[in-house]
């Protein structure tokens, strides 16, 4: 759900739920206050994401000011988030334990850099179709575990280090080959976790830990390696080569072009 308003007056948004699901919100700008009529007033800054748990049949409201109002919030449906929770093999999702229980659960902390940079990502989606599903999908991923890693760092009583063994390293290489074999139908990132045997956030995690970035990342450096060597050979035009590669917004492309290799595609031509 994306929020992004400015109210000529004071406004009230009202929500029930129709089952106990899981969410994480950030709010990117503006201030507003939540309440429901089971869980404590909460104050919703700017700056701020937050993890809830709610159960079924629960009226939920948020009062937003005059100013502009700006959120994004990721909802899970039970069976996704419990399937993550029982899949995970490190205790990556310790709280989600109680989610079985139906506990509630809520908390709050600073979005932190690396979430700032992947929401306003989400939200300037660039691709279409399959791809743009896959684009946030690995977004909305990234920004989940970025959250849940706020709340581990949060109840970790000691350092703990995560690592992955060579065969799990081979697996994430095998998945990476699957993921640019064709990059302008690249395949659904749930499915491919599962082709090598891993739960989608242990696939993420230990797919970030290999390469040092995300599937979504792995897959436009990919395209933008193609790119180079398209506009090298001389036989297209930059927007030829943007769409050939798998980029339906131009700007992006030349944005992306130029953070990788530091010069503007028109200029290799």
């Amino acid at each position: 759900m994306y929020i992004n308003m400015k109210p000529s007056q004071p406004v009230t948004l009202t929500a029930e739920t129709i089952d106990w699901n899981f969410g994480v919100s950030f709010n990117i700008s503006g201030n507003s206050r939540v309440r429901s009529l089971k869980s404590r007033q909460l104050s919703a800054k700017a700056g701020l994401s937050a993890h809830y748990a709610y159960p079924s049949a629960l009226r939920i409201e948020e009062e937003i000011g005059i100013t502009h109002k700006s959120k994004i919030a990721i909802l899970f449906d039970p069976k996704t988030l419990l399937d993550l929770a029982n899949e995970d093999e490190e205790p990556f999702l310790p709280f989600l334990k109680g989610f079985h229980r139906q506990i509630p659960v809520t908390g709050q902390a600073k979005t932190g850099t690396e979430m700032k940079r992947a929401l306003s990502q989400l939200i300037s989606c660039p691709y279409r179709g399959k791809t743009r599903a896959l684009y946030l999908e690995g977004k909305v991923m990234e920004i989940f575990a970025g959250r849940l890693e706020q709340i581990r760092e949060m109840n970790r009583t000691s350092p703990r280090r995560f690592r992955i063994n060579s065969m799990d390293t081979e697996r994430i290489h095998y998945a990476a080959e699957l993921l640019i074999r064709d990059p302008l139908n690249p395949p659904d990132l749930t499915e491919l976790a599962g082709k090598i045997g891993m739960s989608r956030s242990k696939f993420f995690q230990n797919f970030k830990m290999v390469f040092g970035h995300s599937p979504m990342g792995h897959l436009r450096s990919h395209r933008l390696r193609t790119a180079m060597k398209l506009l090298q050979q001389g036989r297209h035009n930059v927007t030829e080569v943007a769409y050939a590669v798998g980029f339906n917004n131009l700007s992006y492309f030349t944005r992306a072009f130029i953070d990788a290799f530091g010069v503007p595609p028109r200029k290799i031509i």
